[in-house]
Parts: C-alpha cells; sequence; structure tokens
C-alpha cells in the first residue's frame, strides 16, 4: 500500500474512528485525543501494520490506547488514595514551646481512648512494624489488621482536628 493510499484510507474512516473514540471515552475531547493518537500511532508504525485490514488495525490501536490509558487513571487514582490515607497516619510532633508538649499528650490521651482491638495494632503501626508482621502478632488476617488501622486512623484524624 502507497502512503497516498494509506492516507486516503484514514481520511475515509476519519468519521467511523470518531465515533468509535466516543463510544470509549464518552467525552468530545477524550475522543478526539484518542483518535489523534491512534492516527499518530498508525503512522508511526505504517510499516508494521496489516495494510490488507487497515480499519480492523486501526480500531484495534485505538481500543489498546483506551485500555492502556484507563489502566494508567486507575493506577494514578490508587497512588493518590495510598498517599492520602498515609499521611492521615503521620502526627507532626514537634516540641518548640511548652504548647506542643501539651498537645502531644493531647494526642496519647486520644490514642489510649480507642478500643482495645483498634489501638493494639494501631500502635504498633506506629512503632513501625508491618502489617504482616501485626496480624502474626494478633493471629488475625492480615485484611483485618488493615480495616482496624484505617478504623483508628480515621476516628483519630475526626477527634484531633484542631491538630491537623
Amino acid at each position: 500500500m502507497t502512503t497516498i493510499e494509506f492516507n486516503n484510507t484514514i481520511v475515509n474512516l476519519e468519521e467511523q474512528l470518531k465515533v468509535y473514540a466516543y463510544k470509549l471515552t464518552s467525552n468530545r475531547e477524550d475522543s478526539l485525543d484518542l483518535f489523534q493518537e491512534t492516527v499518530l500511532k498508525a503512522f508511526v508504525n505504517k510499516t508494521k501494520l496489516n495494510h490488507n485490514n487497515l480499519k480492523a488495525w486501526l480500531y484495534t490501536i485505538m481500543k489498546n490506547l483506551f485500555i492502556n490509558a484507563y489502566r494508567k487513571k486507575i493506577k494514578q487514582r490508587e497512588w493518590i488514595a495510598q498517599e492520602t490515607n498515609s499521611n492521615l497516619g503521620k502526627v507532626n510532633v514537634s516540641f518548640e514551646n511548652p504548647h506542643s508538649q501539651h498537645n502531644y499528650k493531647d494526642i496519647l490521651k486520644k490514642l489510649e481512648c480507642l478500643d482495645d482491638y483498634l489501638k493494639g495494632p494501631f500502635k504498633m503501626f506506629l512503632e513501625g512494624f508491618k502489617y504482616k508482621e501485626i496480624a502474626e502478632h494478633s493471629k488475625l488476617p492480615i485484611g483485618t489488621i488493615k480495616s482496624r488501622i484505617f478504623q483508628g486512623r480515621k476516628i483519630l484524624t475526626e477527634q484531633l482536628v484542631d491538630y491537623a
């Protein structure tokens, strides 16, 4: 297939590809971006493509680009959620003034007020133990430990709003 034939085929398929891109993304701007990425990838890899069924190749490229972008978004969301959760458990404590030491004592009191089933795993977590180590020590499933630490963190975050 010559370059002119290749270009003409893509131009003839443009509307169909844009419709398919919109079905995948449900967003006009994203669908146009996806269409452009597909055409760009087709041009860059023109020598590798099966020109006998160019339409199928273009649809496959578009679908794969969409899936890869979707997976990337999911990973970004997971990373952001993980960073947010890990920052909730961190309390910045310094003893630069007498009020700081008093605040630290208040935080420890709130920690001691947690139910025992939450307090034990949460304290071990703050001491630097890994989830697996806490689970083995407590003889509980790792999912239960993660849940209890999350619950403890959530309760303390709500109770210590003034110290955030």
